[in-house]
């Protein structure tokens, strides 16, 4: 696991040497925010192989921040390679220890500099979701993007950071009984932006509150998270986490191409990455990160049968096999029913996520052939009607919408398990989407927009 925020030279020595021989911790990003932090961050970082830092003027420095300063942090950053990210930084309208029109300069320059250096920020954002949104996208921040350190904001505010490409790091707060707000919106953020951090020494989570806070503690934050994102393990968010800070402070390339890979337990294949609809809401139509849960789903080619039987290993390992990825996977249909087949000869359980447009270039009869070796089809049927689901699935096909319908009533027909699914994608009816789908006789999935895997 990879501890994205705390403050290493705060900890209490035996504190701090737990903390640096816990071989679970993978990483840790120690934070300086003045100069005798900074200095500091550097040292340990430097002392460490496994620890990198991220230097900056916290809001609460900045009417102490002078002109020297911003040149002294530069060449910092510039120096020593451990240094992976600039701040923390940002606006603290909260205890207002400054003046609000200097935080807000102190802001701004150090973004200057980050996007000199190419260097991502970390973001600390308190009573201030407005200013700090104003702020990042006037500076261009974007353009290096970032995190919001220890979230606690609005849904709007998670949305509007992930639109400008930062990702929402939580701590110990979303296991505090009063936050059950923040909690809710954990369980709509973005699993490809998601990350997570103890800010060490301070905000020690639920089980351990009243103690001084340290990087091991993650742990108690982990749990929690996968309680509230769908279809996640300890394990999922553990491995999506530390992926995702990878990729932010490239600490080590996380876009490693995946053919197979498990999620809570189950055994996800991809088996193409073309598909023949262009969903608004789909990553690979918007900003192509292709990160699910802590896997790059995406390959250079389409991998062979074989390659895929090899993965996949013992079948009963997994509570079901899914054909799954960032591709239509009925558009290979001879490998699918190859592979499902061996699956089930093996004694697993087969599922096929589909757009459910198999019959646009398919023969209705194939889907027989696949009588036996699918247990589930979850078709994305995303719309409660043709227009809606026109404009939010963006089909080739003027009748795309009706052949969705015909394949669930198909599917239906020849004994096969339809779970009809939607993304609550904006302007989409979901209730009028699961009356449509039960009424097909299908039962029905909602799926939270952006958190995919």
């Amino acid at each position: 696991m990879i501890d994205t925020h705390c403050h290493l030279d705060l900890l209490k020595k035996e504190d701090l040497e737990e903390t640096l021989k816990d071989e679970g911790l993978e990483c840790l990003i120690t934070v300086g925010y003045d100069r005798k932090t900074i200095k500091n961050a550097i040292r340990l970082s430097e002392e460490k192989d496994h620890v990198f830092c991220a230097i900056g003027f916290h809001p609460h420095e900045a009417d102490k921040v002078r002109e020297e300063d911003f040149e002294w942090l530069k060449e910092l950053a510039t120096k020593h390679p451990k240094v992976k990210a600039l701040g923390e930084m940002g606006l603290d309208f909260y205890k207002e220890y400054s003046d609000r029109k200097r935080q807000e300069e102190v802001f701004r320059r150090q973004i200057a500099i980050a996007r000199e250096l190419g260097l991502p920020i970390v973001v600390h954002s308190r009573d201030a979701e407005e200013e700090t949104i104003r702020i990042l996208r006037e500076e261009k921040a974007y353009e290096v993007g970032g995190v919001m350190h220890c979230f606690t904001g609005s849904y709007e505010f998670m949305k509007a950071c992930v639109d400008l490409g930062f990702y929402i790091s939580y701590s110990g707060i979303i296991t505090y009984p009063n936050a059950q707000a923040l909690r809710e919106v954990v369980k709509k953020t973005p699993t490809y932006r998601l990350l997570i951090e103890t800010d060490a020494p301070f905000l020690a989570p639920q089980p351990v509150r009243g103690k001084p806070n340290k990087p091991p503690y993650i742990r108690h934050t982990a749990e929690i998270l996968a309680q509230l994102i769908p279809n996640s393990s300890f394990e999922d968010v553990e491995r999506m986490t530390s992926e995702n800070a990878k990729l932010l402070f490239n600490l080590i390339n996380g876009k490693k191409e995946t053919i197979t890979y498990v999620i809570n337990n189950k055994l996800y294949i991809n088996l193409t990455n073309k598909c023949n609809l262009h969903c608004a809401f789909c990553q690979r139509e918007r900003e192509r990160n292709f990160m699910v849960k802590g896997y790059w789903v995406w390959v250079s080619r389409d991998p062979s049968v074989e390659e895929i039987i090899k993965e996949i290993g013992n079948p009963k390992k997994y509570e079901e096999v899914v054909f799954c990825g960032y591709g239509e996977p009925t558009l290979r249909f001879s490998a699918l029913k190859e592979i499902a087949k061996w699956v089930k000869e093996k004694g697993g359980r087969v599922r096929v996520d589909t757009n459910g447009l198999m019959f646009t270039f398919l023969p209705r009869e194939k889907l027989k052939e696949l009588k036996g070796l699918v247990d589930v089809w979850s078709v994305s049927l995303n719309a409660p009607d043709k227009e809606t689901y026109d404009r939010v699935c963006r089909p080739a096909q003027a009748n795309a919408f009706e052949m969705v319908i015909d394949f669930i009533k198909e599917a239906l027909k020849e004994g096969f398990e339809v779970v009809a699914t939607a993304v609550d994608y904006d302007g989409v009816d979901m209730e009028k989407t699961e009356e449509l789908a039960k009424s097909l006789g299908a039962k029905f999935r909602g799926r939270v927009y952006e958190v995919v895997g």
